[in-house]
């Protein structure tokens, strides 16, 4: 025991030992923001709006680290930018009932420096770590749903997105790596996401449960410097269940249920000919880099209200 907490020690006395052990970054940016909304008939409004945000990078991305984890040598970024994006949204709402909407929504996001993760070849070593690729689009649609039926409710949302960014890459030219571009999706962002919900309560009674679904689309998961190797997570489900029983002397008993579907976590390189030569398991001719079963977890409880 003794042995492994000097070793930390010096692990961390090491870590202090860099170059550059001090840091700091300086920026000053103007966000204005303009919204307006007009009221179409009674319940119904359309909204304008547009605004300025940043996302600075956590204090943990810019310091200057390097571990070891299980997959990847894992680095801080200090030369990381922090993201400026304009905003743009036009939305429609629509408020039948107190309890009841129907909204959709066009929205246009323009990135500057967004910050995602890859992985970056330095000499004989493969860096995961935070960086700016360049500047990103997102585009796209969004629906959203409520609806009740005396006790019985659906509340539904789509969104679909249109993402890109284009950043440089290598390719094999023979034995000759050349540089070169590509377009793709931005790191996490899936173009389908989807949610439904079947909603049940009983006032009366002191029922109340839900049963809820929700869908994300392929999205990337890591992004290589090499041209077509990047990691991508494949879509998937997740359903979870949950009903709770009220008494009027201020006890109820609930239950829940997450992730019924157990639905693997699939992480994959595309088809192409960086892969054509790999003996692995594939899946639609995708070359599987993961595969991960997290398992279902269920709850029974009970609640006491003064």
């Amino acid at each position: 025991m003794d042995q492994e907490y000097n070793d930390r020690i010096e692990a961390i006395n090491f870590a202090l030992e860099h170059d550059d052990p001090e840091g700091y970054q300086k920026y000053t940016d103007v966000l204005p923001s303009f919204h307006a909304k007009y009221g179409v008939h009674k319940n119904a409004n359309l909204r304008f709006s547009y605004a300025r945000s940043i996302n600075r990078p956590s204090f943990f991305e810019i310091v200057p680290y390097s571990i070891i984890n299980e997959d990847y040598k894992e680095k801080g970024n200090p030369d990381l930018k922090h993201t400026v994006a304009d905003n743009l949204d036009l939305r429609y709402e629509f408020f039948p009932k107190s309890s009841e909407q129907f909204m959709v929504g066009m929205f246009y996001k323009k990135l500057k420096n967004p910050i995602e993760y890859g992985l970056l070849n330095e000499g004989q070593d493969t860096y995961y770590k935070p960086m700016n690729f360049g500047n990103a689009t997102n585009l796209g649609v969004e629906v959203d749903v409520m609806k009740y039926f005396n006790w019985f409710g659906i509340k539904a949302n789509y969104t679909y997105t249109h993402s890109s960014i284009t950043t440089e890459k290598r390719i094999m030219d023979g034995n000759d790596v050349k540089a070169c571009t590509q377009t793709r999706p931005l790191f996490g962002q899936a173009a389908h996401v989807a949610n439904l919900s079947l909603l049940f309560k009983s006032t009366k009674y002191g029922w109340e449960g839900q049963i809820a679904g929700s869908y994300t689309g392929k999205r990337l998961s890591d992004i290589s410097n090499w041209y077509d190797d990047d990691i991508w997570e494949d879509g998937y489900m997740q359903l979870d269940a949950s009903v709770e029983k009220s008494f009027k002397n201020g006890i109820s008993l609930f239950a829940k249920a997450s992730n019924l579907l157990d639905t693997p976590l699939l992480r994959f390189i595309q088809s192409g000919p960086r892969t054509e030569n790999v003996n692995s398991e594939r899946n639609n001719g995708n070359v599987i880099e993961r595969k991960e079963w997290h398992g279902q977890s269920f709850m029974l409880g009970i609640r006491y209200k003064l």
